[in-house]
């Protein structure tokens, strides 16, 4: 129902005082003295058009991004456009705009923002100390940190290993990979690979110094590198760890130091960060201040059944350096490679695509293998989604086994389950398994 006419107060006087009740976020920062005055809006919508009486008399709405603003919303902010200047910006299912009489800068606009949070300063919708993921907070946050601790020390922190929805694998094994399973029943969510990997990105960086090391691992920590803040953390896994420490000890106790400190500050983060290093040794002392924990590989059972039915949905995604015609040539040996393991499960479906420029498209060197592209090569990802009945827990060994048998030269192999509210966006992808 539109606003009744200001004629009509009552009618009008009650309306307004529904829309006041929405309790909108309102900018509690401004150049002056904040008094909120309701002009406009819609009850069906949610849209509010309020009036801000503070110096230049300005207007603030919120109104729905995606959809109709609803009664004579519309109206009202026609009206405002015609002698203001607006600012706007989305968050969410909502647009949020603000008219004045001059243009604001963007660190007005980035105060306003803040101030608009329904939580404090202090704390982030991830309910972090700091939050790495918004920089206006992030600012703000270190800000007061520095002024209000700057002669307190921070305790360090213990993580636990996490749990996996996403997993990523690359070409070549260690013992190691006996344990890595053992992070699924902990937590929602982490990302790991085998040895390989980590023995040539450690290589790389220790022949800079370990102050590459730190920086890389800083980058990881505040999400600026190879993590998401939507996961609950990450797991560096690294192999054959005795071979350092023959080599060079202080360095090797170095690596496990720079990862202790760099997990410890990621800790403020939100973001869990765990190290499992292999190793025949039992005496490496502390790390970081503090003593490392010890588990037997060959001490772990067999990995509980996971089983899975028609409501997930399992994708298996492959990352090849190819020209076209070689990705549709990989793509069918890939295939032919796991069909006689999918045809045991049910249906099955393949999909080429092009790699994203997040998924490093642009990098000329593999992040997980560390090889060069090719010339006239791009970076695909050749995914095999199945639906059906299975366990999970050997279904993901056995496609590594069969396609590192045919010798396909994939540089990493990820595996990820869609179930639930996720469904969905696999019927997107492979709408032949809806």
């Amino acid at each position: 129902m539109p606003m009744p006419d200001w004629q009509d107060q009552p009618a009008n006087r009650e309306y307004k005082r529904k829309l006041r009740d929405l309790q909108i976020p309102i900018p509690r920062w401004w150049p002056g003295r904040m008094n909120i005055e309701i002009v406009g809006g819609d009850l069906e919508t949610g849209a509010v058009v309020a009036h801000l009486p503070v110096e230049g008399n300005p207007y603030f709405a919120r109104v729905p991004a995606h959809s109709p603003t609803g009664g004579n919303t519309d109206v009202t902010l026609a009206d405002l456009d015609r002698n203001h200047v607006r600012t706007e910006w989305v968050d969410g299912d909502w647009k949020y705009i603000v008219f004045g009489r001059e243009e604001l800068d963007a660190v007005d606009v980035g105060h306003i923002r803040i101030s608009m949070r329904s939580i404090s300063l202090e704390v982030s919708s991830r309910a972090v100390t700091f939050d790495p993921t918004d920089h206006e907070l992030f600012v703000v946050q270190a800000l007061r940190f520095r002024l209000a601790t700057a002669t307190e020390r921070l305790r360090p922190s213990v993580w636990r290993p996490f749990r996996t929805r996403h997993r990523e694998r690359t070409p070549g094994r260690s013992r190691l990979c006996g344990a890595l399973p053992r992070c699924r029943p902990l937590a929602r969510y982490c990302r790991y690979a085998y040895g390989p990997r980590y023995r040539v990105v450690l290589s790389w960086l220790l022949r800079t110094n370990l102050d590459a090391l730190n920086d890389c691992l800083g980058d990881v920590g505040r999400y600026s590198y190879g993590s998401e803040s939507n996961s609950a953390g990450t797991v560096l896994a690294i192999a054959g760890f005795d071979s350092l420490l023959d080599i060079d000890r202080p360095t090797a106790l170095g690596v496990l130091d720079v990862f202790a400190r760099q997990a410890r500050l990621s800790a403020l983060y939100g973001h869990a960060m765990l190290c499992l290093v292999e190793t025949a040794g039992d005496e490496l002392g502390k790390v970081g201040g503090t003593d490392v924990s010890q588990a037997t590989v060959t001490g772990f059972p067999p990995d509980p059944p996971e089983p899975f039915d028609e409501s997930t949905i399992i994708e298996f995604g492959f990352q090849f350096y190819a020209t076209a015609d070689e990705a549709e040539d990989l793509a069918l040996r890939l295939e032919s490679a796991t069909a006689p393991i999918l045809d045991e499960v049910g249906r099955y479906c393949t999909r080429v695509d092009l790699a994203s420029e997040r998924a490093g498209q642009s990098d000329e060197r593999h992040s997980s293998s560390f090889k060069l592209r090719g010339p006239g090569q791009d970076l695909y990802e050749i995914c095999i989604a199945t639906r059906g009945t299975g366990d999970r827990s050997v279904l993901g060994e056995r496609i590594f086994e069969a396609v590192t048998g045919r010798g396909l030269p994939f540089e990493q192999m990820s595996e990820t389950p869609f179930g639930g509210p996720f469904l969905a966006d696999a019927f997107e992808k492979y709408p032949s398994l809806g």
